[in-house]
């Protein structure tokens, strides 16, 4: 679950690769410069109605906005992959392993 700063960074990281200004941001977004600067430091709770204006004006589905799983620490990613390893059926594990076996080698 992404919370208020994660999401902050997102938008944040997300508006700098397109080269955009907060406030040229803002205006694409037909929000208030401000509000997007205390929603990128975390410090403002966000609608959905507004995410979605913001998803618009950056050109993305607002599914891809939300990801969050860049910020997921290493260390975490690795133990959940090993819950679910253990977890996996014999089919399951088979197939694992030939997605971990094509992306890695």
């Amino acid at each position: 679950m992404i919370d208020k700063a994660q999401l902050g960074r997102r938008i944040r990281a997300l508006r700098t690769n397109k080269k955009l200004t907060q406030d040229k941001l803002a205006e694409y977004a037909g929000l208030n410069g401000k509000y997007l600067g205390e929603v990128e430091r975390g410090n403002a709770t966000i609608s959905l109605e507004n995410l979605n204006k913001i998803s618009e004006a950056l050109a993305m589905p607002l599914l891809d906005l939300l990801n969050a799983e860049h910020e997921i620490p290493q260390k975490d990613m690795k133990e959940e992959v090993t819950k679910m390893l253990d977890e996996a059926n014999d089919e399951q594990l088979k197939t694992i392993y030939r997605i971990l076996t094509a992306v890695v080698r």
